[in-house]
């Protein structure tokens, strides 16, 4: 419409001017083909505007949650909402796991080595002895309401744990005072007892009780005095008493423990030498304490 009113000028100029009239047909087809040329720009403007639309519809429906159109009802809105959330992907964080707790539940075997201080006490003697030792030991733990453990714990001790002192004049008979030297030696020792203590995981404090044995051997030799009483005399005795102490011990590894430990051994007095000129009574004391390692089966 816009093309007409000039095409209406133009027409009554070339009814007024003949020569004008020659170029009408000319200067018509050019504004023909420049609004035809002007559909054709409204054509492609149209379709690029259609394209565009459609790459950032997808880009929404990619990136976010699709919103309702202008003039939808809730119920279309929330359907599209749903719809979006469907296609889209849900990412959730992994679950925190708790590092597992150190468990002394179990079966445990093991070796130990440590030094013992000993007394031997009699009617006519008092002296001391000591050495090193060596040995194994088993057990087993079992773990409840999270830190407490009780257990049974077995183990068996050897070396050399000796002494010596001099013969007390005692009077000797009729032969005056005894000349020579007494030896205690006690080359094996055991326990058998139980264990209750706390853990704070992988660390355990322990008390222990039981029963104890012991392998005490004496030794007299008498070069002077009573003639009737002159000689070596050797004895054994195994002494049976009681057991206590404590200790700490530490997982290294899932099975890997190290352990200190203190015992208290407490043998009453029993008879040494029977049927000889020098039998006597005395009891036996021995402290110990001791470095181990346990390989514990959970």
């Amino acid at each position: 419409m816009k093309w007409l009113v000039p095409a209406i000028a133009i027409a009554a100029m070339a009814a007024c001017n003949p020569v004008f009239a020659q170029t009408t047909g000319d200067i018509l087809q050019r504004l023909e083909a420049l609004e035809q040329s002007n559909a054709d720009l409204k054509k492609e403007n149209a379709a690029l505007r259609e394209r565009v639309r459609r790459i950032e519809s997808a880009r929404q429906s990619a990136t976010a949650a699709p919103t309702a159109q202008s003039g939808s009802t809730p119920a279309q809105a929330a359907a599209g909402y749903a719809a979006g959330a469907a296609v889209r992907p849900v990412y959730k964080a992994a679950p925190m796991v708790a590092p597992a707790a150190f468990s002394w539940t179990g079966v445990y075997l093991g070796g130990h080595g440590g030094f013992a201080w000993a007394r031997t006490t009699g009617p006519d003697l008092h002296f001391d002895q000591q050495g090193g030792f060596g040995g194994v030991q088993a057990g087993l733990n079992y773990q409840f309401w999270d830190h407490w453990v009780i257990g049974l714990e077995s183990d068996a001790s050897f070396g050399n744990v000796r002494g010596s002192t001099p013969l007390v004049c005692s009077g000797g008979g009729g032969g005056g005072c005894l000349v020579g030297t007494i030896a205690i030696t006690t080359d094996a020792f055991g326990t058998f007892r139980e264990r209750a203590g706390y853990a704070w995981d992988n660390v355990l404090f322990y008390e222990t009780a039981g029963v104890a044995w012991a392998d005490v051997k004496p030794h007299i030799v008498v070069t002077a005095g009573d003639p009737s009483q002159i000689g070596t005399f050797d004895g054994r005795r195994l002494m049976t008493g009681l057991a206590a102490g404590g200790g700490i011990e530490v997982a290294a590894t899932s099975n890997l423990t190290f352990k200190a430990e203190y015992l208290y051994l407490d043998f009453p007095a029993k008879l040494f030498l029977s049927g000889t000129p020098q039998n006597s009574s005395a009891d036996e004391r021995i402290h110990t304490v001791k470095a181990g390692v346990n390989w514990l089966f959970h």
